[in-house]
């Protein structure tokens, strides 16, 4: 299974659903019993009608499995990662597809949205996960109908809207590690037009990183949590045919940011504790969001206009075994997108059109005296407080100083995709998309000094930082999906997607070789959904196959931020997901990963050829499985335990070294993380007490690696957690 072969693997799956087919077409039409409703094709469809590879976690699933942020998705779905960055962003791999680069000069491998808006900087995407009303996952590229940069897939976070119901609900959770979390929500309908909604969330977590000793000074421990959010909402209905919502959203991150182990010297560790931290780290994030959303019924046409203002401010101070490094951000981004889509469900010919365009200005420090980026050793540094962030004392290393505009990231696309019904069972789908992007930067770097640097010394050099580059693309989808049944459908594809270039540190006026290429994926995929055995099985598969072209592998090299072009790759590889109703009380969760990602050709900055080495984290196989049982007490309420694993083979991470540095690959071992609950629910729903145990086998993963000064350092997933959540409904 480790070494199934590409083409050949995807060609016999597809022939075994061809020839499965006809023994599953007796079903029954579905009911919509248990389905989840999406809109992951810009319309409201079940999951099980969508010609694409979607995992969707209902609101149901969340309060069910406890999915608290972003990176509890990854024990949910095959073939998919969803870990931190080195800073506060998220990292998403899906299929082996990602990128590391999470400062303002790079760009994400998948595109995620809250709400319908696109976040250019994921800072604020792990504390969004409060008031859910479900996560859409789409696997593959999605170079049509999504924003930027979709060529992993496309994580949709959708929240619960205001709806025309009074509510109320107040959740606390304690567990281990000091946890302690209040979430809140309230709903008012002021009457038939307006309905109003308010959320919000607080988080607290020791770290499950041993850095505190006795000898350090530190207060904390690494990887903690402390983050505060709420989120405010208004629907306004002017007709039966127009709608508003206007929502506002606030986060804060007040961390001490993940800890680094040194793998070069230790390897993976079996072990949290670090006791070579000489700084303690911490973190001051803020985040916001602003977005307006117009629906309207034009009578032959379906209008949506979303808009969507973002800022972030970071300040994180996030260390490195012996150093660390203090870095300040400051982002804004504005998104447009216009929809026209056709609104008579029974016409032959379906069809969506729409217009993008998005802006960002990011600021990597500021011409003020601050220090957006410094290094501290073992010994007392030059500086002193005042230069040093408030620390005793500190190294200088490199400084960006981004004027003016600092970094600008522009964004402009045309789409449009048509559905046609050849008859009642057949569909063809063409969409195509032309995206022009432009990115831009003018800074400065010193070299060494501070706020009394000399100029006129060379020790102490400022470099500029420009850079600008343009891209333009034309993506494209075609498929074919056929109904075997009121409850099954076939679907297949052929699809195209397009990542955008960038630039490293420097000037590329004087150095074009800064400039990086975009990536490009075109995807193979073909697979079968639907309802079997009475309705009792819910089946979404895939198989797909990839050509992947320019692949941008992002790394600190030297203390900067590097990306580079790493060659081709291929990826193939199988997915099943499935939910089975064992009896009226009772059901099982699976899903299957199978993944062959491999360097076609690539050749290391030292001559290494790594053709044929495995993407970095692509197990070639992950399962998981769930097991719910209800049981419903005579006063009415239910008692519903699940106990849950997955199962993962081996995958690495990889440092692809410089020219005098060779390739290393560093191995996470095969592993299962299990986890079981049990939740008391009252029989009005007023109220539900749930106990929890995540990772019983209280093991961690290696999430990723950085190399940096002659050493590789990796970031590493939570220890067993265990505790107690009660929610009350009013």
């Amino acid at each position: 299974m480790r070494h199934f072969e590409k083409r050949p693997l995807v060609l016999a799956v597809l022939g075994a659903l061809a020839a499965y087919t006809p023994l599953l077409t007796h079903a029954q039409a579905s009911n919509q019993d248990g389905e989840v409703v999406v809109t992951a094709n810009k319309i409201s469809q079940s999951a099980l009608k969508v010609g694409a590879s979607l995992s969707a976690v209902s609101a149901d699933d969340i309060r069910e499995k406890g999915v608290s942020d972003a990176k509890a998705l990854t024990d949910l779905m095959p073939n998919t990662q969803i870990s931190q960055g080195g800073n506060s962003s998220v990292v998403v791999n899906i299929r082996g597809i990602e990128n590391t680069n999470t400062t303002a000069l790079g760009e994400p491998a998948a595109a995620f949205h809250i709400d319908g808006i696109y976040l250019g900087r994921m800072s604020g995407a792990g504390s969004a996960f409060y008031d859910i009303e479900r996560v859409e996952v789409l696997r593959g590229p999605q170079g049509t109908l999504y924003g930027r940069n979709a060529n992993a897939g496309v994580v949709n976070v959708i929240t619960k809207a205001p709806s025309n119901r009074r509510e109320g609900a107040l959740s606390v959770e304690l567990g281990n590690l000091g946890q302690k979390r209040f979430d809140g929500m309230f709903n008012l309908p002021v009457n038939e037009a307006l309905a109003l909604r308010a959320a919000f969330s607080t988080n607290r977590r020791d770290g499950f990183s041993e850095t505190k000793t006795a000898t350090n000074g530190f207060t904390q421990n690494q990887d903690s949590i402390h983050t505060d959010s709420f989120r405010l909402q208004g629907l306004l209905k002017f007709s039966s045919q127009t709608s508003l919502n206007l929502s506002y959203d606030q986060s804060t991150n007040k961390t001490t940011g993940p800890n680094y182990y040194n793998l070069t010297t230790g390897g993976v560790p079996t072990e949290l504790v670090d006791p070579n931290v000489l700084v303690q780290g911490r973190f001051n994030d803020k985040s916001s969001g602003f977005k307006a959303e117009l629906k309207s019924d034009l009578g032959f046409a379906n209008l949506n206009y979303i808009f969507g203002h973002r800022t972030t401010k970071n300040v994180e101070d996030y260390a490195t075994g012996p150093l660390i490094l203090l870095t300040k951000s400051d982002t804004a981004q504005n998104s447009h997108e216009l929809r026209l889509s056709s609104n008579d469900a029974k016409a032959p010919l379906q069809w969506v059109t729409g217009l993008f365009h998005y802006k960002e200005t990011s600021k990597d420090g500021q011409l003020d005296g601050n220090f957006p980026f410094f290094f501290f050793g073992a010994a007392p540094g030059p500086f002193g407080p005042a230069q040093c962030g408030g620390y005793s004392s500190c190294y200088p290393g490199l400084q960006f100083l981004d004027k003016g505009k600092g970094i600008t990231n522009a964004s402009t696309a045309l789409f449009g995709q048509v559905t046609y019904s050849m008859d009642e069972a057949s569909r063809v789908i063409a969409g195509a998309r032309r995206t022009s992007d432009k990115k831009t930067r003018d800074g400065q770097q010193m070299l060494s000094g501070g706020v009394n640097y000399d100029p006129t010394n060379p020790a102490n050099a400022v470099l500029p930082l420009y850079g600008e580059a343009s891209w333009s693309s034309s993506t494209f989808k075609l498929g074919y999906e056929r109904d075997l049944s009121p409850s099954q459908m076939f679907y297949a594809s052929l699809s195209t997607g397009f990542k955008s270039g960038g630039f490293n540190d420097g000037d590329t006026r004087t150095d074009p070789s800064l400039i990086y290429s975009p990536e490009k994926i075109t995807a193979y995929e073909a697979g079968l959904n639907g309802k079997f055995f009475d309705n009792a099985l819910q089946l979404t598969s895939s198989a797909f196959y990839y050509d992947y072209s320019q692949m941008q592998k992002s790394g600190v090299v030297n203390s900067q931020m590097k990306t580079t072009n790493t060659g081709n790759a291929t990826v193939s590889g199988v997915e099943l997901s499935a939910r089975y109703r064992v009896s009226p009380a009772s059901k099982i969760d699976a899903s299957l990963g199978l993944l062959n990602a491999q360097y076609k050709n690539y050749t290391t900055p030292n001559g290494t050829d790594f053709s044929g080495k495995h993407l970095d984290k692509t197990p070639t196989v992950t399962l998981n499985l769930g097991y719910t049982h209800t049981w419903n007490l005579e006063s009415g309420a239910r008692l519903s335990g699940n106990v849950g694993t997955k199962l993962s083979s081996s995958y690495v991470t990889t440092d692809t070294g410089n020219v005098g540095v060779a390739p290393i690959q560093f191995t996470q071992k095969s592993f299962t993380k299990s986890g079981v609950s049990l939740t008391y629910t009252t029989a009005d729903d007023s109220m539900d007490l749930q106990f929890y145990v995540r990772n019983l086998e209280n093991k961690s993963q290696l999430m990723g690696s950085v190399a940096f000064f002659g050493s590789n350092f990796g970031y590493m997933s939570e220890p067993r957690t265990l505790g107690a959540r009660a929610t009350f409904r009013f």
